[in-house]
């Protein structure tokens, strides 16, 4: 438990796993769990502080991004890993490394080691890319906008891919948005 005591049906010290699942979601739960060390079976204190971490600064932030990316984007944007521009070439140089890494750990069973990197890509995503590229998303160069909006939607159709295993419902959105 939170308080460092073993977790006990008799003294309460746990929160409701389904007043969790009902405030926080279950993929927030989940991805909170899988990331931890109890996936290695290390001792570990549960904390819903953590879990509503999770919320804001992996699933609402992923959530912020593809709200930006909807709001400039058009039915001719297809998906692409081909842009020139240095933006676009770091963020799917970053994507791959997280291909890369996830995929080797979940073949290797280790799903802590997989899902640990989500949270750190997606506040690159936002934080480093978007911010910089915002110019891109809202300027008069047509070819530069739709490169931004193809790597941009590359980018969170690869991301969807790869949070399904953990995230489900959250990929699910991100995949049909």
């Amino acid at each position: 438990a939170e308080d460092g005591q073993k977790m006990s049906k008799r003294l309460q010290n746990y929160p409701d796993p389904m007043d969790m699942f009902e405030k926080y979601g279950a993929d927030a739960v989940r991805y909170y769990l899988s990331s931890s060390p109890v996936m290695r079976a290390e001792d570990f204190r549960f904390s819903e502080k953590d879990v509503d971490e999770v919320v804001k600064k992996v699933i609402l932030i992923l959530y912020n991004v593809l709200t930006f990316y909807e709001m400039y984007t058009d039915s001719e944007v297809r998906s692409s890993d081909k842009s020139k521009n240095i933006l676009d070439q770091w963020i799917l140089s970053k994507a791959n490394e997280l291909i890369k890494n996830t995929t080797e750990a979940y073949d290797n069973y280790d799903l802590n080691r997989a899902n640990r990197p989500i949270a750190e890509f997606v506040n690159e995503l936002s934080t480093w890319y978007l911010r910089r590229s915002r110019d891109r998303f809202k300027g008069e160069d047509e070819k530069d906008k739709k490169a931004a909006l193809s790597t941009l939607r590359y980018v969170l159709e690869t991301l969807s891919k790869l949070i399904a295993p953990v995230m489900p419902f959250t990929a699910e959105h991100v995949w049909h948005h």
